[in-house]
């Protein structure tokens, strides 16, 4: 029974919406599309078990999150540069404002060895936020997942021009990591539509060398 340690936090006092849904998806045959149900708790014994068509992960009987395998679509787009990455990750909206500073993937006031430290900020003359990854680590089906899940949220919220924060609350991903470790990788996001408090977005994340190694779409909720 999986435990997820308090350090891969996302919002205050939850699992971050990212690796949650890996850890699901890691038990889906696939592509795998998580719906978030409510926060995933932290420190606490969780349990993954058949549900449906699908797999649940449950905190004590109530399930908080739902997967099931699906078919994704190629959407991404043609990936920046490398040094077009960094320099769109100077300009990180999150530098100047961040609703969820603690945050795993994005939080700017991590810097602990779980810290992934994805910073996204846009790309000149592009409808898109990029940000370089340097993982420090080999890269497992959860951290890519949790990798792809901030810069779909900052896109949701930058491109769509909302100065409310967003949770995550549907992730569908294909994840294909390379045979041998990478050092470094590049993420975009971008704005899919906007409805109201829902928000839709998609990730991809590559080699330094712009090779596509896994792409999501995202469902994202602004809080009131």
């Amino acid at each position: 029974m999986p435990i997820i340690d308090p350090a891969l936090e996302g919002p205050p006092g939850a699992c971050q919406g990212g690796y949650a849904c890996g850890l699901l998806a890691g038990h889906l045959h696939a592509d795998a599309e998580v719906t978030l149900r409510k926060p995933v708790p932290l420190g606490t014994e969780l349990r993954i078990a058949p549900s449906g068509a699908g797999m649940a992960l449950y905190a004590g009987d109530e399930p908080v999150a739902e997967g099931v395998s699906t078919r994704l679509t190629d959407e991404s787009p043609e990936p920046p540069t490398f040094a077009e990455a960094l320099a769109a990750t100077a300009d990180f909206p999150g530098l100047r404002s961040h609703p969820y500073a603690k945050c795993v993937g994005c939080g700017t006031d991590r810097s602990d060895p779980a810290a992934l430290r994805i910073f996204p900020g846009p790309v000149f003359g592009r409808d898109l936020l990029a940000a370089v990854w340097y993982p420090g680590k080999p890269v497992t089906t959860e951290d890519a997942w949790a990798a792809l899940d901030c810069p779909g949220g900052w896109a949701a919220m930058h491109l769509g021009k909302t100065d409310r924060p967003a949770v995550l609350g549907r992730m569908a991903a294909r994840v294909s990591l390379p045979s041998a470790a990478e050092n470094a990788y590049i993420l975009v996001g971008w704005l899919g539509e906007v409805d109201g408090r829902k928000l839709t977005a998609g990730t991809a994340l590559y080699s330094r060398e712009g090779t596509l190694h896994g792409f999501s779409r995202q469902t994202w909720i602004t809080l009131r």
